[in-house]
């Protein structure tokens, strides 16, 4: 009875004291929860102190760059031009570069513009001398204007009143003086705000809530970001105040006028006359980190919380685990149960042995790879039971050593069944450690390979015909897949592209570099690469398409995209050299278009011409001109001087008239002594005057054959094709009519028709 009360009394002042421990770290909970509130609040303030003052130093760094960048660029201009007058196009060039800035102008001794990127500017009075010098190592003066409302100097008006806001679109003037006894000179240049505000507003961490300030040194504000109010007035003239006393740098808490709290910082240029005031509402910034300080905290104490809760739980469990340390036993033994049931059903052949080797266990799996059963097994080594001593003893070495040093090994190996049989095995062998990392077991898994092998070697021996294939295939082949890698090349494409033999054009490299040098070889290199891209874009076959190369080469492509299951997987180009099937085209076009004998175009292609003719006057509207031209009497030179009198006579026709035409016209020899002409862009008059000095020249220039001259007059038919012209057959058919009425009205004539 009375061991009964003594562990009942034990039990209650356990609990009490644990409630009293419970009730304790509830209020010391509490106690952190406070604290941490407000270690967090000053702590979010400090940080946003340090914000507030890495801004400001670097929007004045930053801001300091533009300006230098401005000075460097006036300085080249007057170093470029110290010995000469700068000019307009000087001044424009430089403008070029800087476009930031709106104009550049030139401006005399007396301080009127004379010269100036922008024309409403020049005669324009300016009293610059009004403005602050700042010295610079060079020499040179640096000025810089007050803040201008306005497009540029013409419509600017100066803003000085630091109460108001700076203009949405102004300029502030940067001026530079360059002194060089009494040549001085003095460039102008206005900077954009709109670029300033567009600049600062993309610095990292400057929040569009912030506003910005440029001032400087003397207290004038040259730009900022967002209106302003008393409070920061006081604090820009504090400022300045500051920066006179030597301070260039603070940022600190503000208390405004209205109760508000700004956090603020300034930052004085190291080498130029300016200065940026940093400043945004701490308690709208608070207000915003507020809820998330609030979340954090919440979150540490729901943890306590659970913590707590963890620890009564556990001490509740703690009282009561032994009567369920039976049930867990029993559920340990049925999960090993599960365990060793999913072993026994595992397809694969899982084997543990001690780390000496010897067998302790096998699944269902080994005996239907290996033929050996469980227990024959059990108490057997691995190596002896199967070896087939198709490996030797370093193989064996090298993965002893790796699974002894607490490694996984894979590998494959040729293991022997029961009854004699080889197999392709798969082995993967891994250590299982104890909590000290001493190895207890390794776990073996076995696959048999020999299946999975033989479709290896097969689909090797198809790989390497497929490259037989691509290395013989009668042209360059190159694929890429989706994400421009190459996945298939042959050698020819080195030699069709005179590629160097470097690892940048390999498979498994970006095709980038490929294209590079290949639109480098063609003819137009930017197009090469524009019409790769369309064509990946496209995504659609296209064959045939001829590329001229630099070297004079004619070079024919085939784009193909390859799809697998309908999903496109990548693009193939082929590449083959047709400049001799081109050379060979455009021999047999040469025949059938020139005449064997003069040279000049034949009927065929004088058709081909005029055709051309009549659709382009059908689209632009116009006039052209059609001579028709026969010897007179051309049989008689063939019967009584021979052929080749009548050869040599067509050939010296051809080339009395070559002198009377223009480039742009076209003669023709339509067939026996019979010729034409096309002239483009010819009237009425014109057309009659040329057909007039044919028909001169020929008759007035005989042909010195075997030291015999032979006279020789032509009859000529002119005709006018218009747009309105149906086809060229009626146009034809009226100089041909005109040609007849020539020769029926006694030869050597013109008539037009």
């Amino acid at each position: 009875m009375m061991n009964k009360l003594n562990r009942r009394f034990r039990f209650l002042a356990a609990d009490l004291a644990f409630a009293t421990v419970f009730a304790l770290c509830t209020v010391l909970c509490v106690l952190v929860y406070l604290y941490q509130f407000d270690a967090q609040i000053r702590l979010q303030s400090g940080i946003h102190l340090s914000i507030a003052e890495r801004n400001a130093a670097y929007i004045s760094h930053d801001v300091g760059l533009l300006l230098q960048d401005v000075e460097d660029s006036l300085k080249a201009v007057l170093d470029a031009n110290a010995h000469k007058p700068v000019r307009a196009n000087t001044l424009q060039n430089a403008l070029t570069n800087i476009p930031y800035l709106n104009s550049i102008s030139l401006v005399d001794s007396q301080g009127k513009i004379t010269v100036s990127t922008t024309e409403a500017n020049i005669g324009r009075i300016l009293n610059i001398d009004s403005e602050p010098v700042y010295p610079l190592p060079s020499g040179d003066l640096l000025r810089i204007g007050p803040t201008h409302m306005g497009l540029d100097l013409a419509d600017g008006v100066a803003l000085t009143d630091n109460g108001k806001q700076t203009p949405d679109r102004g300029f502030i003037p940067i001026i530079h003086t360059r002194l060089s006894g009494d040549n001085e000179k003095t460039l102008i240049a206005t900077l954009d705000l709109g670029y300033l505000l567009r600049r600062i507003v993309n610095i990292p961490s400057t929040t569009l809530s912030a506003r910005v300030a440029l001032l400087r040194t003397d207290g004038l504000r040259l730009f900022d970001t967002l209106p302003t109010d008393a409070g920061l007035l006081m604090f820009e003239r504090d400022t300045i105040k500051r920066w006179q006393d030597g301070n260039t740098h603070d940022a600190r808490e503000l208390a405004a006028i209205d109760t508000r709290h700004w956090i603020v910082a300034h930052r004085l240029h190291s080498q130029l006359p300016i200065g940026v005031t940093w400043a945004i509402d701490r308690d709208t910034l608070l207000n915003d980190a507020l809820p998330g300080i609030q979340r954090n905290n919440m979150t540490i104490l729901l943890l306590m919380a659970s913590g707590m809760a963890c620890a009564l739980f556990g001490y509740l469990f703690f009282r009561y685990a032994s009567r369920h340390q039976r049930e867990r036993l029993a559920r340990i033994e049925s999960h090993r149960s599960l365990l060793e049931s999913s072993l026994n059903a595992c397809a694969n052949a899982i084997v543990i042995t001690k780390p000496n080797g010897i067998i302790e266990w096998c699944n269902p799996a080994f005996t239907t790879l290996t033929g050996f059963t469980a227990t024959e097994a059990i108490g057997q080594n691995p190596g002896t039971l199967t070896n087939s001593g198709k490996q030797d003893r370093a193989f064996y070495a090298h993965m002893w050593q790796t699974i002894l040093d607490g490694r996984v090994w894979h590998g494959e190996l040729i293991n022997q069944r029961k009854d004699g049989s080889f197999y392709d095995e798969l082995l993967t062998i891994a250590p299982a450690l104890d909590s000290d990392g001493v190895i207890q077991h390794f776990i073996a898994t076995k696959e048999d390979y020999t299946q999975r092998k033989t479709a290896r070697q097969e689909l090797e021996i198809a790989h390497s015909h497929l490259n037989a294939v691509v290395e013989n295939f009668p042209g360059s082949l190159i694929m890429e897949n989706l994400q421009g890698i190459i996945v298939l090349l042959n050698q020819y494409v080195f030699e069709l592209l005179g590629l160097p033999g470097t690892e940048e054009y390999v498979l498994g490299k970006p095709i980038q570099p490929l294209m590079a040098f290949s639109s480098r070889v063609a003819e137009n290199s930017q197009a090469f690469l524009d019409r790769v891209e369309e064509l990946r874009a496209a995504a659609r076959p296209s064959y045939g398409e001829e590329i001229r190369f630099k070297d004079g080469r004619w070079i024919e492509r085939d784009f193909i995209p390859i799809s697998l299951h309908e999903n496109l997987i990548g693009f193939l180009y082929i590449y083959r050299d047709i400049s001799q099937r081109k050379r060979h085209a455009r021999e047999l076009w040469q025949l059938a278009t020139t005449d064997p004998l003069t040279g000049i175009p034949n009927r065929r292609a004088f058709f081909e011409s005029i055709e051309h003719e009549r659709a382009r006057l059908t689209r632009y509207p116009g006039e052209a001109a059609v001579l028709m031209i026969d010897i007179d009497h051309f049989k008689q030179i063939n019967d009584t001087q021979g052929h080749a009198a009548g050869d040599a006579m067509l050939c010296h026709i051809v080339r009395q008239v070559r002198k009377l035409l223009r480039e742009s016209d076209m003669l023709a020899r339509l067939g026996g002594e019979e010729f034409a002409i096309l002239l483009p862009q010819a009237s009425r008059e014109g057309a009659l005057g040329l057909a007039e000095r044919v028909r001169k020249v020929l008759e007035d220039t005989p042909l010195n054959y075997n030291d015999v001259p032979i006279h020789i007059t032509a009859s000529v038919g002119v005709t006018i094709m218009t747009h309105t012209d149906s086809s060229t057959d009626k146009t034809l058919s009226r100089a041909d009519h005109a040609l007849y009425e020539a020769k029926n009205k006694g030869r050597n004539r013109v008539e037009i028709g």
